[in-house]
């Protein structure tokens, strides 16, 4: 048998995480918890905004918002990348090394220009990343029972 605490246990850490069905089953019990959408999604943390990333240079080099051998539109300010989207190279002698963003999210500063020389370090863009968090209706398409 369970006792009531441990049901009550089970129900918190239920609501807390999220789950809208839980099914326990033992040797001589079986239970069985359901939180309504009120329940559920009242206790649902709201997605946090991340704090902006600086996205740098890898190396001293010289900044390009494109590669020369490609026709390609630059990224600008308010555009919204996945990680690992290229969003300009980095030259050095003849080698161009691709700046690849680290999360999905928004460019939200161009800190240097195309053709500009840059240090190691020197940050070259701003990225609002994605909430981390599902948003509610990703939540409520997927109901859980375990």
């Amino acid at each position: 048998m369970i006792a009531i605490n441990e049901i009550r246990q089970i129900a918190q850490k239920m609501q807390a995480s999220g789950l809208g069905n839980i099914e326990i089953s033992g040797k001589d019990f079986s239970l069985r918890l359901r939180c309504t959408d009120e329940e559920l999604y009242r206790c649902l943390p709201l997605p946090k905004e991340a704090a902006p990333v600086a996205i740098k240079a890898a190396k001293k080099g010289q900044f390009w918002a494109t590669h020369p051998m490609q026709d390609k539109a630059p990224i600008a300010k308010g555009a919204w990348v996945e990680a690992g989207d290229c969003l300009g190279f980095l030259q050095f002698g003849d080698l161009y090394l691709p700046v690849r963003s680290p999360l999905a999210g928004e460019i939200t500063r161009l800190a240097v220009a195309s053709g500009e020389t840059v240090g190691r370090g020197r940050g070259l863009f701003m990225l609002r990343p994605a909430p981390e968090n599902r948003a509610i209706e990703e939540v409520k398409a997927c109901d859980t029972l375990i």
